[in-house]
């Protein structure tokens, strides 16, 4: 067991040196430039087009662009307090219990008082070998109260005018380049940090998001465009040898790793029936940032163990987005536009940081496919333009009644911004600033008992005497979810951004 738990920590370090594969921040913020607010798919021309929707690089003015944003996550979960009768009991501490089947419970269950309390260090019965077990105090190793900084950059060059255009654009966290938090969502996670943590928040707002793409118009009023996400898979070997298990600063390591390039495809449509009219979809495949290490430990007797184990960070599933935008008033120095968009998600497909499905936990707890909605309006006057959405994203996750506990909430938003377009000796510049915001909204899960694992079982006794162990009978868990919690919160921040226009 300890060798399980201290091999990944040796090779972690190695792991880290690459590209996330994913663009969940983007997915949230939008892109950092343009007029686009929620509705990139349809509405917004810019560098990020890129990623959102490649065929409107078409109407893109040529420019560079870079942007700074500073967005704040505040998602709180709250426990259920925990009933009395549920603990796992100190006896279970001893390694000398047998369930009803006469195998050993395993070695993955501790006392519940160990995690509220943890253990000292000593020989004496109810004490720990060395180096004892810290405390792990319920919720207390949550996500909430994150602020981070990232940086965008962009450009937009028409190759061949009114034919060819291509566009590169990038968002990169300036604290940390990206980070990668694994955790269970079950009972197994009580030894680590015994606590919730928001599925799609966290670590994915680390993730590193570059992406590339080209735009051909085809017609007057008809483009299309293709790009890709760019990222880095990497694969580690760790080898070690354990000198001495009870000091592991005497380990021996040996690491491997391979980094390859990774991309997601995603392609887009822009179509104009009329002057006044535009219609516009895209198209985005899986993308995720995956780790993959294979572990080989050896002990002085002779013993050799291995495993592998496969990580899935940062997924987004398959998605299609289509929108719409109407000018429906127009005047000299004015006009009005209106814009909606809505998009499809299959989070029925979802891998989460241990690359299982949620369907594992049972059929009924599969994610649901979700359609978002977003609408808003875009006033302009000569040269000054601004937007203000609205955006309705339902959560894929079910209600969490059995082991798991993906914690996730419905979102709505609001997207306001302006930008304004300036000459300045000769150069046209175009400074903007925008907000978001979200309401992740509250939301309680209710655990139903029969389909929460027993951590001792009904009937256990001890193996040296075969008595009963006291406090078998009935539901006994660690499991950092049960029997209940909420969760709510809020997603806000914004941006400052600046394009130079080439012409």
């Amino acid at each position: 067991m300890r060798l399980t738990v201290i091999a990944p920590l040796v090779c972690a370090g190695a792991l880290l040196v690459g590209s996330a594969h994913g663009s969940p921040v983007v997915e949230l913020i939008g892109p950092i430039g343009g007029d686009s607010g929620f509705n990139p798919v349809i509405t917004g021309a810019s560098a990020g087009s890129t990623y959102f929707n490649p065929a409107l690089l078409s109407e893109a003015d040529e420019n560079a662009l870079i942007g700074f944003s500073v967005y704040t996550e505040q998602i709180g979960v709250t426990l259920d307090g925990r009933r009395n009768g549920a603990d796992v009991p100190l006896s279970v501490g001893g390694r000398d219990i047998l369930g009803a089947d006469g195998l050993p419970i395993p070695n993955g269950t501790v006392p519940t008082q160990w995690l509220a309390q943890g253990c000292d260090q000593g020989s004496r019965a109810g004490q720990c070998p060395a180096p004892a077990f810290r405390a792990r105090p319920r919720q207390s190793a949550g996500d909430s109260g994150k602020t981070r900084t990232y940086l965008s950059l962009g450009l937009v060059k028409h190759l061949v005018p009114d034919r060819l255009t291509i566009g590169l654009y990038a968002m990169l966290p300036m604290s940390r380049l990206t980070t990668t938090s694994t955790f269970y969502v079950d009972e197994r996670e009580a030894v680590f940090s015994n606590s919730l943590h928001p599925e799609l928040y966290g670590d994915r707002m680390t993730a590193l998001s570059i992406s590339g793409g080209a735009a051909f118009k085809i017609l007057k009023n008809l483009s299309v465009g293709v790009g890709v996400a760019i990222g880095l898979t990497n694969a580690a070997t760790s080898a070690t040898y354990v000198r001495d298990t009870a000091d592991y600063n005497t380990l021996l390591v040996n690491n491997q790793v391979g980094v390859t390039v990774a991309v997601a495809p995603h392609m887009g449509v822009a179509y104009r029936p009329f002057p006044w009219l535009k219609i516009a979809g895209s198209l985005h495949a899986p993308q995720s940032f995956v780790l993959d290490t294979t572990i080989a430990a050896t002990l002085p007797s002779g013993v050799q163990s291995g495993g592998s184990f496969h990580e899935v960070h940062d997924y987004l599933p398959w998605r299609a987005s289509f929108g719409v935008q109407a000018d429906v008033l127009t005047r000299a120095r004015w006009s009005l536009g209106v814009v909606t968009s809505v998009k499809y998600g299959i989070w029925s497909d979802y891998q989460d940081r241990h690359g299982a499905g949620p369907g594992n936990y049972g059929a009924d707890l599969t994610w649901k496919d979700t359609l978002s909605w977003a609408g808003g309006v875009r006033p302009r006057y000569k040269s000054l333009r601004t937007w203000i959405d609205m955006q309705w994203s339902p959560s894929p996750v079910p209600e969490q009644v059995g082991r798991s506990n993906y914690v996730d909430n419905d979102r709505v938003g609001m997207a306001i911004g302006g930008d304004l377009t300036l000459d300045v000796a000769g150069t046209k510049l175009r400074p903007g600033l925008s907000f978001t915001g979200s309401r992740l909204i509250r939301r309680h899960n209710t655990k139903d008992d029969t389909r929460i694992i027993d951590e001792l079982p009904d009937g256990a006794t001890f193996a040296t005497t075969r008595d009963s162990v006291p406090g078998a009978p009935g539901l006994q868990t660690n499991n950092p979810g049960w029997p209940g919690y909420a969760s709510e919160g809020w997603v806000f921040g914004g941006s400052v951004s600046l394009e130079i226009l080439f012409r």
